[in-house]
């Protein structure tokens, strides 16, 4: 058995690192001895303590915490090497023997205090970084891991560092076994509509191109009666993007047709209520949202610019788009919605597709890449 701590940043708000953390962890295999570190406390480490994981905070400075990848503080990085060396004491104590990191201020202080208590580490990388913040990043990762797993290829080609796995992102597909039906699920939304609805689910960010979405509904309205469904809200930055977006769709003339929906800790009922999923990021790392939908039984579009592109079944399950043509967007859109036989297809094939996303599969790659170090 070995001793490893799986450190996030993350204690309270759950992106998609942390519900993938939180499925690693429930079907880790017996040999592996969890232990869960974030650096701050909240909803998500109580999730994790509930299937029986025994977490520390780990709390940092205010301005490590405020300092984001867009708008990083220059006087952050002081706070880096004492972070560190607490971590490391941490380690020691706990009888830690491999350092496991999800996040990317994990991986710089989690990194950091693995190499300081003389310990492996693996850092699952999932996020695609550019300019200085990838070199700062991948000098970290050259230094202090061992080794690293990249949720896409296109992760791992963002930072082009040996010894990498690529490990596609988890799904318990058990929790998709039954739906409710479109009727129930648009009923407990609040969705009057019996046509068809397309939707785009997450967080609510700029590079997850919710403009880009509105401006491609614009086009399918003008061919198709249909409802488009943003839902979601700002997590983590852009907390006034959701304005922004109410004020595009008055100026595209989409006030009926464009729904806005509440964050959803439990996305199957949007799955359930839409015909066709949306991803409209730039160079979106994975597309969580992609993986679930398809086990829910909708085709995804997506551009074809990043890792979303890898969690669909070419042309089969979804379609990806030439980057930035958001007319060719709207034709797959409408190429769905104006063939039912189509969209029938296509959803009952990514179900099946979804099968390679199983969490077992996921826990067991995943422990095979902790095992193969040296």
């Amino acid at each position: 058995m070995i001793r490893v701590a799986f450190v996030d940043q993350q204690g309270f708000n759950a992106g998609g690192a942390e519900e993938s953390l939180l499925l690693l962890l429930r079907f880790l295999p017996p040999q592996i001895d969890p232990l869960a570190i974030f650096f701050e406390d909240g909803p998500f480490a109580d999730r994790v303590r509930a299937i029986g994981i025994r977490v520390i905070v780990h709390a940092l400075p205010q301005r490590i915490k405020r300092s984001t990848r867009e708008r990083p503080l220059v006087g952050s990085a002081l706070s880096v090497p004492p972070s560190a060396i607490e971590l490391a004491r941490i380690l020691r104590r706990e009888r830690v023997e491999l350092v496991y990191t999800n996040t990317l201020k994990a991986h710089v202080i989690g990194a950091i205090a693995a190499r300081l208590a003389g310990l492996p580490c693996v850092s699952h990388l999932r996020d695609i970084l550019d300019g200085a913040s990838r070199e700062a990043l991948k000098l970290v990762l050259l230094t202090c891991t061992t080794r690293r797993v990249a949720i896409s290829q296109a992760v791992a080609d963002c930072y082009g560092l040996p010894g990498t796995d690529v490990i596609s992102n988890p799904l318990d597909l058990a929790a998709y076994a039954s739906l409710p039906s479109r009727t129930e699920a648009r009923a407990a939304l609040g969705i009057a509509w019996d046509g068809p609805v397309v939707g785009i689910v997450g967080r609510i960010n700029r590079w997850k191109g919710h403009d880009r979405f509105l401006r491609i509904a614009r086009s399918v309205a003008n061919r198709v009666p249909a409802r488009f469904a943003i839902v979601g809200k700002a997590i983590f930055r852009d907390e006034d993007f959701e304005r922004e977006l109410r004020a595009l769709v008055r100026a595209l003339d989409l006030e009926e047709s464009v729904i806005f929906l509440p964050w959803l800790d439990d996305p199957r009922l949007a799955y359930a209520a839409l015909d066709v999923l949306c991803n409209c990021s730039t160079r979106e790392p994975f597309g969580r949202t992609t993986i679930e939908a398809s086990a829910a039984g909708r085709p995804t579009i997506c551009f074809d610019d990043g890792g979303a592109a890898e969690a669909i079944h070419r042309s089969v399950s979804g379609q990806a788009i030439v980057p930035g043509d958001e007319r060719g967007f709207a034709e797959a859109i409408l190429g769905y919605l104006e063939n039912a036989d189509r969209l029938f297809a296509a959803g009952t094939r990514a179900r099946e597709h979804a099968l390679r996303f199983r969490a077992e599969l996921h826990a067991e790659r995943v422990a095979n890449a902790i095992e193969l170090l040296p």
